[in-house]
């Protein structure tokens, strides 16, 4: 199935709002699956869409969320998201988070009883409309391995930047602190193929190939010690700081679908124009690119790229020929379509 992004978007913000959210909620939350796939991270995209409505009709996650605020001051605020959905608890986080850097250079927020918030990059980015650099950092269901253990007992605890760019677009970075997220390890085994050497251990410790190991007690390897090691910063600032679960206390969110995750992330939004003017900072991210792709290439390599730049791409060439899902992800969505009785007939017209 190959699908105009903007159908897709629409078709998927219809559902959420079929599932019982609020217009702007579907809005957000099509923002952020549909962005993923857009920009090539498929892991976190569609392919999550039917356990995330499960979650509003299990009672997993709050459809009707009244986000509060808990404690604040100039630069920082704690808020309490009401077990909503990942994505609008985040965009509710960094929207304040860029508020504070308007009023004081630097905004951190903090965002507790919360749910899986997807990309990281995606909030992230809401700070490049304000021209502002964004990081988001969450907590999750403990997937991964610490650094030498062989059952699952920490997050694989994802963190997201993006920084304004000169010609060459902003620069992204978004990345979990294991091997490969386990959206990845999914899609395999929708694929019917084998996954990698190194990603996965199973339930007894041992490597395996098979993609049906992670979910039957398995657990996602470290991208090493230091990957370890930063899963650990990213417990302490989204679970420990946040207030929120962290490690054994979150249950697993794609197969609990009827309990509240109640984890934690953090923004941080920096207003450049309080250190340097946006025009010299734009120039001289431009020099540091362009510094960095005259290095000399290794045999075998096209081009040096900076983070985010093959996503950019990605992007301009999805929006012009639309995504294309395996006929797995094409039957969800017709089952999804049936269920929440929103019709797909031009979708369904654009199969290849």
């Amino acid at each position: 199935m190959q699908i105009r992004v903007e159908d897709l978007h629409a078709f998927t913000a219809a559902l959420f709002n079929a599932a019982g959210q609020p217009l702007e909620h579907g809005a957000i939350m099509a923002d952020a699956l549909v962005g993923a796939d857009v920009r090539g991270a498929s892991s976190h995209g569609i392919i999550r869409l039917p356990q995330l409505l499960s979650r509003l009709r299990d009672g997993g996650a709050n459809p009707f969320p009244q986000i509060t605020t808990i404690s604040e001051a100039c630069a920082t605020a704690l808020l309490d998201a009401d077990a909503a959905l990942g994505p609008i608890g985040a965009h509710s986080g960094m929207t304040m988070a860029v508020s504070k850097a308007e009023a004081c250079g630097v905004g951190f927020v903090a965002v507790r009883n919360s749910d899986f918030i997807g990309t990281c990059a995606h909030s992230a980015m809401l700070a490049l409309d304000r021209g502002m650099i964004g990081m988001t950092w969450t907590n999750g269901f403990p997937g991964m391995a610490p650094w030498g253990g062989r059952t699952n007992a920490i997050g694989n605890n994802p963190i997201g930047f993006a920084v304004p760019g000169g010609a060459g677009g902003p620069v992204v970075l978004d990345f979990a602190m294991s091997v490969t997220a386990g959206g990845w390890v999914r899609h395999a085994a929708k694929e019917g193929r084998p996954i990698p050497d190194g990603w996965v251990i199973d339930a007894d410790g041992n490597d395996t190939n098979d993609p049906a190991d992670l979910p039957k007690g398995g657990a996602l390897l470290a991208l090493g010690h230091k990957g370890y090691g930063l899963a650990v910063i990213g417990e302490v600032l989204a679970g420990v700081l946040a207030g929120a679960k962290m490690l054994g206390q979150i249950p697993h969110w794609f197969n609990a679908t009827d309990q509240r995750v109640g984890n934690g992330h953090v923004h941080l939004a920096i207003d450049i124009r309080r250190f340097i003017d946006p025009a010299d900072f734009a120039d001289r991210m431009d020099e540091m690119a362009l510094a960095l792709k005259k290095t000399p290439l290794r045999p075998g390599v096209d081009q040096i790229v900076l983070p985010g730049e093959a996503a950019t791409r990605r992007t301009a060439a999805h929006i012009a020929t639309g995504l294309r899902f395996n006929a797995a992800i094409a039957a969800d969505l017709r089952g999804l379509a049936e269920t929440y009785g929103i019709p797909m007939n031009e979708m369904e017209n654009q199969d290849a």
